[in-house]
């Protein structure tokens, strides 16, 4: 049993003194009303079960450590009558204190063993479910007779921080609380998370569930032992919701041993024998983190064929998680020139964090000089992560691990500001090093659909400009749409400004692609822009098919242009010219092999769906528009309205290009071939010519 400082049992006072007493404590009552929240200490948790099953919890509320020295106990033990009462007063060990957020217990020394377990303060004289609790500070307590045996008394000068239960007498059973009858016999009572302490027991217990400050429960129902919630101190989480935050190095500068964002190295085991740790493999937003509970130590081993050689890095890295650990540490071990444990040339270092954020992503990023010990880092083996309290610490780690000064620094831009030209129509920053992100246009023009070749070439819009791209090695898969980030060196290749990326990353896919720009002649302004020609023509009337890997003049009637058809342009390359005069969308291209580079421009298709008819629809609009169609806009199938039996259908795009054509069933058709958009449909049968504006949407 634990000892108590100071215990006193005193007795039969006369009423004339007992008077004195009640109007001292009335004078406490109104005198002090109920303390704010989270200010003082607070009777969280009360208990009163079978036999010996009883104790007071003390909770404290406050951002600070609180002493006990000078905090006491006093209650009643018996009703007032004719011969007086018995007064206790226990004053709390002054060498005890209560941390933030934390409780302590006090119980009889006979409870139960997971209660006394939990206890910091054992005390034979706790409630039989009628004697009432004050808990006090400061004062003073005299024996007025001067005896010796303290049965007369006077306790003065004290602050009431909460009370359970009165001194106006013992009541039958026990005192009614939240509307349940003698509720402080047999019963555990749990204070409210919204209250502090309260020196007015009327108001504490209140008259309903509604309005009391308690919480009844069942008798011995412990389940709330030893933690208590407070809105002072919200509750902490116990898992990550979020993932920790990504890291920016690049993947040449890094040696990862754990991250979803590089590739990781092997590691021979995230949990060593002789570790004192249980591991979890888990997820915190999709995101693959390690979870180490009841962590005393834990062996991370990249032994033998896998010790990492950091002797280049400069920085070690690790994101940290805990609900609950008051500080954590980190080992690195070298295993030296022999890869041997123990082989007389090991070297550690250990760095403690004291007092870690709780239930918050912390990122440690360490310079590798900070491992003073550390004298050799060329077989590193081992990484030991500790953490207190001892066994009772939970730990989550991501993004673990080593890395370098970037040995390539990229200005970050928009394309317009990388593309300047000088006199010559060259790039005036060639050779510098870039950082942009826009959206993927066009088909890769290195390869096509054929994933083994790694070379990859399209265009990159952004909202300032157009550039063009070359990555030889890369495993990117070009998709239009797709919004990635490029970093690489400005380049140059017959004419064409590019960047010859060093990595390409995804940002995002499925992005919305610009109109094109209606234009009547390539120049720089469409070097890579989405661009399109209205009603043009094969210059050359004996060219009957499209090239395959070459080019074609195409004109309008006063200029003449070069439009590249790249063997892998689906539907295009090697393909019967279907149209007399046409309409070409593409993205504009340059080849010229002498300075000053402002000729061999040239217009890039992307795929057949770039080349349609191109329709005189003077004729057309001048029709008097007389039909209907449903539903408007549609997804799938299109109905025309009227009696009239339509024969045959041509759909036309906004700009003229034909788009589908057919007959017509029962004056119906499909339009679920066609792309969202706005369409024009003319109807024929016999002499009668009916049209229809309607709209796709899917």
């Amino acid at each position: 049993m634990l000892k108590i400082d100071t215990f006193v049992k005193t007795k039969t006072l006369k009423k004339s003194k007992m008077k004195k007493l009640y109007t001292l404590l009335s004078f406490v009552l109104f005198g002090f009303a109920a303390n704010a929240q989270c200010t003082d200490l607070v009777i969280s948790e009360y208990a009163e079960g079978s036999g010996s099953n009883k104790y007071l919890e003390l909770y404290n509320p406050t951002n600070s450590t609180i002493h006990l020295s000078g905090y006491a106990l006093a209650n009643t033990g018996n009703a007032v009558d004719s011969i007086g009462f018995y007064e206790f007063w226990l004053n709390l060990r002054s060498t005890d204190s209560i941390s933030p957020n934390t409780t302590y217990i006090i119980c009889d020394k006979d409870a139960d063993a997971a209660i006394v377990n939990a206890a910091s303060f054992t005390h034979e004289f706790l409630s039989n479910g009628d004697d009432g609790y004050k808990l006090v500070k400061g004062g003073t307590f005299t024996d007025l007779d001067a005896d010796g045996d303290t049965d007369r008394y006077e306790m003065a000068n004290f602050t009431v921080v909460d009370v359970l239960g009165d001194w106006q007498g013992r009541p039958s059973g026990g005192w009614d609380v939240a509307g349940v009858t003698a509720a402080t016999k047999d019963r555990v009572l749990v204070r409210k998370p919204a209250y502090g302490g309260n020196s007015d027991w009327t108001i504490s217990r209140g008259t309903d569930a509604m309005n009391s400050e308690w919480v009844v429960k069942a008798n011995e129902d412990w389940t709330n032992l030893g933690k208590h919630s407070s809105d002072c101190h919200p509750p902490v989480a116990t898992e990550p919701s979020t993932a920790a935050a990504d890291p920016t190095a690049d993947q040449v500068d890094v040696i990862s041993l754990f991250s979803n964002v590089y590739t990781d190295v092997a590691v021979t085991t995230w949990r060593t024998g002789w570790s004192a740790a249980t591991l979890t493999d888990t997820t915190a937003a999709g995101n693959d983190i390690k979870r180490y509970t009841d962590l005393n130590f834990v062996g991370i081993e990249t032994t033998g064929g896998n010790s990492i050689d950091a002797s280049g890095m400069n920085y070690f890295t690790f994101d940290a998680w805990t609900p609950n650990a008051t500080s954590y540490r980190i080992k690195l071990v070298d295993f030296g020139p022999d890869n041997a444990f123990q082989g007389g040339d090991d070297v550690e270092h250990e760095l403690t964090f004291d007092m870690p954020a709780q239930s918050t992503w912390t990122n440690h990023t360490i310079d590798i000089s900070d491992f003073t010990n550390l004298t050799t880092r060329a077989n590193i083996s081992q990484l030991v992560f500790a953490a207190a309290p001892a066994g009772g610490a939970t730990l989550f780690l991501d993004n673990i691990y080593f890395s370098r000064d970037p040995v390539l620094v990229y200005n970050v831009a928009d394309i317009a500001d990388i593309v300047g030209l000088d006199a010559d129509f060259s790039p005036v920053n060639l050779d510098t090093l870039y950082e942009v992100t826009g959206i993927v246009y066009g088909i890769d023009y290195q390869g096509g659909d054929d994933l083994t070749k790694t070379n990859a070439a399209f265009t990159l819009i952004d909202a300032t400009d157009g550039v063009g791209v070359f990555a030889r090695g890369l495993d990117y898969v070009v998709k239009e749409g797709d919004e990635v980030t490029v970093k690489g060196t400005l380049d140059f290749f017959r004419g064409l400004t590019q960047i010859a990326a060093d990595s390409i990353t995804v940002v995002s896919t499925g992005n919305a692609i610009n109109d094109p720009t209606d234009v009547t002649s390539l120049s720089e302004d469409t070097e890579s822009d989405l661009v399109k020609f209205t009603k043009v023509w094969v210059a050359d009337t004996a060219d009957k098919v499209w090239p395959n890997n070459g080019n074609i003049d195409i004109t309008n009637g006063t200029d003449t242009f070069a439009v590249r058809i790249d063997g892998d342009t689906k539907g295009i390359a090697g393909k019967t010219i279907e149209f007399d005069t046409m309409n070409i969308v593409g993205l504009g291209g340059q080849f010229d092999g002498s300075a000053p580079y402002n000729e061999g421009y040239q217009l890039f298709p992307r795929d057949s769906s770039d080349i349609s008819e191109w329709v005189n629809m003077t004729s057309v609009r001048n029709v008097s528009i007389q039909t209907s169609v449903y539903p408007n806009p549609a997804s799938d199938n299109l109905t025309v309205v009227g009696s009239t039996k339509w024969e045959s259908f041509v759909v036309y795009s906004i700009l003229g290009g034909e788009m589908a054509a057919g007959t017509l069933n029962n004056n119906n058709l499909s339009v679920a071939n066609l792309n969202n958009g706005t369409y024009i449909i003319k109807l024929v049968a016999g002499e009668q010519v009916g049209v229809a504006r309607f709209v796709v949407s899917k």
